[in-house]
């Protein structure tokens, strides 16, 4: 999926309801390739009201992730040099950890208790390449993802470390129990392209 160098908050692919069930874990997953700008880059955000629940947003030093609308700042990974990489991010309730690995290696790891017991609510919207700061809407042009994205998935549990390593490995991704791939290529807007291997 091609988000293309002009930016605008017109291109993005959306689904609604992008969630079934409530979850108090997931691993969430997917290849990027970013140009080499200044900007930030909102891969993606689930919201279920005003506030966005999941995200990922990249900026040029560091990977912000959020989860419960809890910010989590990764300073080890560096994407701008307009290769494909992995990422993958993990998270569970019972401890409150959020780990984060990178071409299939673990990059880093937080621990929230505000995250504890949380628990992330079905129904809302599921958008690539903005930010939600309303319920499926309020986009930043500033916030737009500008490079190219593939194989994002959602899984109901934590991937173990081989699994992850797996997917960078084969450079392929199984299918997602919450959220596969596929879906996505049939929900585009604006200016975005879809390229099949």
């Amino acid at each position: 999926m091609v988000f293309p160098e002009l930016r605008s908050t017109e291109n993005y692919a959306m689904k609604n309801p992008a969630i079934a069930s409530d979850l108090g874990q997931f691993s969430l997953c997917f290849f990027i390739k970013l140009v080499q700008d200044q900007g930030d880059h909102m891969v993606v955000t689930y919201a279920r009201d005003q506030h966005s629940d999941v995200g990922v947003e990249i900026y040029p030093t560091e990977a912000n992730v959020y989860v419960g609308s809890k910010w989590f700042r990764f300073t080890s990974t560096y994407l701008y040099d307009d290769t494909w990489q992995h990422l993958c991010l993990t998270w569970e309730n019972t401890q409150g950890v959020t780990k984060l690995y990178k071409d299939g290696q673990f990059a880093e790891q937080v621990t929230n208790d505000a995250t504890k017991n949380y628990v992330l609510k079905a129904g809302g919207f599921l958008v690539l390449g903005q930010e939600q700061d309303s319920f499926g809407g309020g986009f930043d042009v500033k916030q737009t993802l500008h490079g190219q994205l593939a194989s994002l998935n959602m899984w109901d549990k934590v991937l173990s470390e081989s699994d992850i390593a797996a997917q960078y490995t084969n450079c392929s991704v199984p299918r997602g129990s919450v959220l596969n791939w596929s879906v996505f290529k049939n929900l585009t807007h604006g200016n975005v392209t879809v390229e099949e291997p």
